[in-house]
């Protein structure tokens, strides 16, 4: 994930450095706001890879940005995300001493909520490369599911979002362009399962690309 990290900060980097260098590179107008619309791959990290393991290419994100002064913007992220994996046989005990040794499948879905402000180096030029923090709530439900039995916990976190990205325009006067961008996200949830799974202050990174509509 470090080399990943890696390119994409190489690539805004370098964008930005052409760009700088290039004057018809110019949006043609200094944009307001800004709406985006992205796909999301999670990488669970921490306590949160050992309930789920695998990269989740299922997740989406909608979001929000207005310039308040030069290239500072506030705003807003809402997201949907599910991550999920199987599991062999494993023991599981109930609360009444009971145990059942069975296949199990886990996963965790999420809607985050977050206010979000950024900073784009050159919010008027083609590529605008930008720094953010994200900073809300989180909505989870942990589920467990062995046999016939679906055993879930759901809860409400606090959440920061650091970001680092950039807006592609399709064009100098166009209203739309792309998104690549890149968070990593700490929680402070949990998963609970009687003694047999926990994790607490929930971490992952999320890849984002998607499509953006530039306002005016």
């Amino acid at each position: 994930m470090k080399k990943i990290l890696l390119v994409i900060l190489a690539l805004i980097m370098t964008a930005g450095i052409i760009q700088a260098q290039d004057k018809p590179a110019s949006l043609g107008f200094t944009p307001s706001s800004y709406y985006t619309f992205s796909w999301n791959t999670t990488f669970t990290m921490g306590d949160f890879n050992k309930w789920v393991g695998n990269a989740s290419p299922a997740g989406f994100d909608l979001g929000g940005r207005y310039f308040i002064n030069g290239g500072l913007a506030a705003g807003f992220n809402i997201c949907w995300q599910r991550v999920s994996q199987s599991y062999g046989y494993q023991t599981f005990y109930g609360d009444d001493g009971s145990a059942v040794t069975a296949t199990n499948y886990r996963f965790t879905w999420m809607v985050p909520f977050q206010g979000v402000i950024a900073y784009h180096f050159m919010p008027d030029k083609m590529v605008s490369p930008f720094v953010g923090l994200g900073i809300g709530g989180d909505y989870m439900e942990h589920h467990l599911l062995v046999q016939e039995y679906d055993i879930y916990k759901t809860r409400w976190d606090f959440s920061l979002t650091p970001e680092v990205g950039a807006l592609i325009k399709f064009g100098a006067f166009s209203s739309w362009g792309g998104l690549v961008a890149f968070n990593y996200k700490w929680t402070t949830n949990k998963i609970e399962f009687n003694n047999n799974v926990a994790s607490k202050d929930l971490q992952m990174l999320n890849l984002k690309v998607g499509l953006v509509m530039v306002i005016r």
